[in-house]
């Protein structure tokens, strides 16, 4: 877990430096429009999408320990060379390789921690690791904020320190998590035999699934065979373009609110470090009481009525405070992290069904990099219209699924002859799943 945290509180701070290194020289450095630098946040979910999907399924072939570590190292030392860039067009296509290179990683370690772990308890560890993101708001600005005070040491300018720094301790502990990561249960070497027996038989009793499974392509296939999958490709994207947009733009929209320069970034900070506590809480209180979507539901009504506010309200005091009940905007994400990976059984159809999910929620990224325009400062009411609209679309996409899994959950049931609770203790131990994974009718979905 404290390898996944650290990994991917780098992937975060990584790809969005962008918006603190523009609000300290970047653009003036490169001459940006506005509109190239809109490009440039869009360019680089480009590479995402392309190569997220083929590599969780490249995954499932090779062992995480050696791909994940890779990943970061390759990423790393792209970011690192964002400091050699000298024109728009140069930003762009580094952002792209940076997309592609870091594409894998997200839904790789989300897959491998759900190969550790049963369903009742990846709530508070994707909690811990999604809180990451809004600490990256607070810590990636300070940090950004310290990094530029070398600005002219070695005649390099502070912003390219920014990328040069943040890249190569990226690439640091890519190399670090080589040494110490390991693949799965089965063959971690810090566990004792007991150990693994335990948590063998656990996720077996979870959701059947066994200490090795091996690469199965109709497995694979049943993933894209399955309407669920399109119906989690529509939540994630609409959930995720409100998050992408307002990570890569609070420093301008903060400067929108009357600071500017480093105040801008330093101001951007205390929204993020609420957020961060809002996510370890929902994950904690997603695994005691379950109900994951209240937990969806909810935390996107609080964010639509500060969007609702932020658009009416001219007042720069109450418009900060609403970016405070803005970070609720988080809460979606780690839920469904959690809900998703829990309603996909076996790991060939999870990690080929994460990684499309993934794939087309990052689209929602190459979108967000155009929702905050500079034309349309300072309230960006157009902005914040477009997220109320997504949020519209992902309470529907939500409860679509929500409905289908209870209703499933109660058909299977009826035929059994029981009701099965989440919390029943060795539920699947000796069963099979088989090609049906899910679709079992000794399966039952989280709601």
């Amino acid at each position: 877990m404290p390898i996944a945290v650290w990994l991917y509180l780098a992937s975060y701070i990584d790809r969005a430096n962008i918006g603190n290194a523009k609000v300290l020289g970047l653009a003036n450095a490169l001459h940006l429009t506005s509109g190239q630098y809109n490009w440039a946040l869009s360019i680089f979910f480009i590479g995402y999408v392309i190569f997220e999907t083929p590599s969780n399924i490249i995954l499932r072939k090779v062992s995480p320990r050696w791909y994940i570590p890779l990943l970061t190292v390759t990423w790393g030392l792209v970011c690192a060379l964002f400091a050699t860039v000298k024109s728009a067009a140069g930003l762009l296509a580094i952002r792209f390789f940076l997309g592609l290179a870091e594409a894998g990683f997200l839904p790789g370690i989300v897959y491998w921690l759900s190969c550790w772990y049963p369903r009742s308890v990846l709530g508070r560890r994707f909690g811990v690791l999604y809180s990451t993101v809004s600490l990256t708001g607070a810590f990636g600005g300070l940090l950004a904020t310290a990094i530029h005070a070398l600005d002219g040491t070695h005649g390099i300018a502070g912003w390219q320190w920014i990328f040069i720094v943040e890249g190569c301790i990226t690439a640091g502990f890519g190399i670090i998590a080589m040494f110490v990561m390991s693949a799965y249960p089965a063959t971690a070497h810090f566990l004792s035999e007991e150990e693994r027996r335990i948590i063998i038989l656990t996720n077996e009793a979870d959701r059947a699934q066994k200490a090795t499974e091996s690469f199965n392509g109709k497995q694979i296939r049943s993933a894209f065979a399955d309407w669920r999958t399109y119906v989690w490709a529509l939540v994630y994207i609409t959930i995720y373009i409100p998050v992408y947009s307002v990570i890569l733009s609070l420093p301008t929209v903060v400067t929108g609110l009357g600071y500017k320069g480093t105040t801008a970034t330093l101001m951007a900070c205390p929204p993020y470090g609420v957020g961060f506590i809002i996510v370890l809480l929902a994950g904690w209180t997603a695994d005691k009481y379950g109900r994951l979507f209240y937990h969806y539901t909810a935390a996107i009504l609080v964010t639509v009525v500060a969007l609702i506010v932020l658009m009416t309200v001219e007042n720069l005091v109450v418009r900060y405070i609403m970016f405070f009940f803005v970070m609720f905007m988080f809460v979606p994400v780690s839920i469904c992290w959690t809900w998703l990976t829990a309603n996909l059984a076996g790991p060939n159809k999870r990690a080929a069904g994460m990684g499309f999910v993934f794939s087309v929620g990052n689209i929602g990224g190459a979108v967000s990099g155009q929702i905050y325009r500079a034309e349309w400062a300072p309230r960006y009411v157009q902005g914040h219209a477009i997220n109320l609209g997504c949020y519209a679309l992902a309470l529907i996409a939500g409860t679509v699924l929500w409905w289908s899994y209870k209703t499933d959950n109660a058909a299977r049931d009826r035929v059994a002859k029981e009701t099965v609770k989440r919390t029943k203790p060795l539920d699947l131990i000796g069963e099979d799943l088989g090609d049906l994974g899910d679709r079992h009718p000794s399966f039952r979905y989280f709601l």
